[in-house]
């Protein structure tokens, strides 16, 4: 994985989860374990918006590669994130997490004849909130270097439900989740690994482009595209309208 990391302005959005410009520690790694985590979970103290169009590709053993528009609008509040995610701009889901949940609502869209691509494609909605980072700490791993250049605090998670643990690789200097690998209980080997990439700026605020996926026989990428990305704070008075209407 080759992940650049440029200074925290105001916020940074991984495809929904938003960083806030709260001041970083002077030395990271010496932050006790639950201290750290909570500035990777840190929210904004004001409301920040984004609407990100852009590519899924999935790849899966045996079968034809499917590729499709992706749509994904959020708005973080300080204390909720709501958002939108539409595949193939006929399948729909409504979004939500209440801060400090480890648990991300999943309502969909009404649609006769909805299919459910979704699962097929591999993403949960979770993989955008990056609401895992709110999952129960469990203990802390020695440090690493991920793709050669940034240094991580490595932590293990265990998810709100108990059904599986997850293994998050976060900077040290920025506390921002680079890496996933999720173990279901009572395995060792993980099933599903996501890495984020591409931290592209807009208005002050940093966003991910790139999002990879993938578990035996079939990897997803997501793509967002950084020309038509509309990323900014909520002005007073103002609200930004992230749902798109589904095709018939």
């Amino acid at each position: 994985m080759n992940n650049h990391i440029a200074g925290v302005k105001i916020a940074i959005v991984a495809a929904v989860m938003a960083m806030s410009a709260m001041p970083l520690f002077a030395d990271n790694s010496k932050l006790p374990m639950n201290d750290f985590l909570q500035l990777a979970r840190r929210r904004n103290q004001i409301a920040t918006y984004a609407k990100l169009h852009g590519k899924l590709q999935h790849r899966r053993r045996g079968a034809a590669v499917v590729s499709m528009p992706v749509y994904f609008g959020v708005i973080i509040h300080p204390d909720r994130v709501i958002g939108q995610l539409v595949l193939a701009k006929d399948e729909g889901y409504m979004l939500g997490q209440a801060v400090n949940s480890g648990l991300t609502s999943v309502v969909p869209m009404k649609k006769a004849g909805q299919g459910n691509k979704l699962s097929y494609v591999g993403v949960r909605a979770s993989d955008l909130t990056m609401s895992f980072l709110f999952c129960k700490p469990e203990k802390e791993f020695s440090s690493e270097i991920v793709g050669g250049v940034v240094s991580c605090r490595v932590f293990l998670l265990d998810d709100p439900v108990h059904k599986e643990k997850i293994k998050v690789w976060i900077s040290t200097d920025q506390a921002f989740p680079l890496q996933a690998e999720f173990f279901r209980y009572g395995e060792e080997k993980a099933y599903r690994v996501l890495e984020a990439g591409g931290f592209t700026q807009k208005n002050d605020l940093y966003y991910v482009r790139k999002i990879r996926i993938e578990g035996p026989g079939w990897r997803t990428r997501i793509d967002f595209d950084a020309d038509s990305a509309e990323v900014n704070v909520v002005k007073k008075g103002e609200h930004p309208n992230i749902i798109i209407k589904l095709e018939k």
